[in-house]
């Protein structure tokens, strides 16, 4: 008879070599664990410029009510170790299946931060049973990490064995893991996306679910044309110190890829053509516009023209 799971039984803990919690990970599809890789080498006692090899990561799994201890080895390409603010991440792989009750989490890119709130789980060597905490995306804070506000009392803060823990968005999917935290009981920390998770770890990308296709129209032909003559006008697009941060919230894959011109039109053309590449691009670069322009004159002709663009059929084969 299989035992019926409860709520997020996809945490995990790493385990030291005295069994003690070191940091967190999550249980995602195909018996893989996503982890930061400074948590792994916590775990086996590793030197920063350690690589773990084949060496068996304790860990157990405290949503289940089976108990016992689980092992883990690195993937081959699952390895991102620490470079500054960048990667940080590590993929590992069960020898054994998850206990029965342990359904493995939906992993979700996270898109858009600003303002959104999300839950995370921790096991800090303080608080046995672990704690829930919740916090706000504040941001990217480099090419890989988000800053995260915490919202709870002092005592319920992210600090040490959050490393790996899974920030849930809500809608229940797991969107980043946390990699880092100011100090002890500060209110400020940083997550990875899961983008750049698998960015870094390309074994993790078969894991996450991108959600329900949605299927556009083809836009029609002058599309870009058009698009960029109404975002130019956008002044969000046109303060190169927001147009960053709009390219943030619309995606760490859009803001990688997007370059820089000193001529704005042909700076805003590039960024048009990059998010036409992506079914869902352009979307994503409305709704992230929408936040900082407020309903804005040239924001509303923007979205006429997007809205007009969609409703007309493309160029036929």
């Amino acid at each position: 008879m299989v035992s019926q799971s409860i709520e997020d039984s996809w945490r995990v803990r790493l385990l030291g070599a005295d069994h003690t919690p070191v940091g967190s990970g999550v249980l995602v599809h195909g018996g893989k664990i996503l982890t930061c890789a400074h948590a792994v080498q916590a775990a086996l006692e590793l030197e920063d410029h350690e690589h773990p090899g084949q060496r068996r990561v304790a860990l157990d799994h405290p949503a289940s009510r089976t108990g016992g201890v689980s092992y883990a080895t690195v993937l081959s390409g699952g390895w991102a170790p620490a470079d500054g603010q960048l990667q940080d991440v590590a993929v590992l792989r069960l020898t054994d299946p998850a206990p029965a009750d342990c359904e493995p989490a939906r992993l979700r890119p996270c898109g858009p931060a600003r303002g959104r709130t999300v839950r995370i789980f921790g096991q800090a060597t303080d608080d046995p049973p672990g704690l829930w905490v919740a916090a706000r995306l504040l941001g990217a804070a480099g090419p890989d990490w988000i800053q995260l506000d915490n919202l709870d009392a002092a005592a319920s803060r992210i600090r040490g064995g959050y490393s790996g823990a899974g920030a849930v968005d809500e809608h229940g999917d797991v969107v980043g893991i946390v990699v880092a935290a100011l100090r002890s009981g500060a209110a400020t920390a940083w997550m990875i996306p899961v983008e750049a998770a698998v960015r870094h770890c390309p074994p993790l990308a078969d894991a996450v679910d991108d959600g329900p296709e949605v299927t556009h129209r083809p836009w029609p032909r002058g599309a870009g044309r058009e698009l960029a003559a109404a975002l130019v006008r956008v002044p969000s697009m046109r303060d190169p110190q927001r147009r960053d941060s709009v390219l943030r919230d619309t995606g760490e894959d859009i803001f990688g890829l997007a370059e820089r011109s000193p001529v704005l039109i042909e700076d805003v053309r590039a960024v048009v053509e990059l998010c036409l590449q992506y079914a869902d691009g352009i979307d994503r670069l409305v709704d992230a516009l929408r936040w900082y322009e407020q309903g804005s004159l040239p924001m509303r002709e923007l979205e006429r023209v997007v809205l007009r663009l969609r409703g007309t059929p493309g160029p036929t084969p």
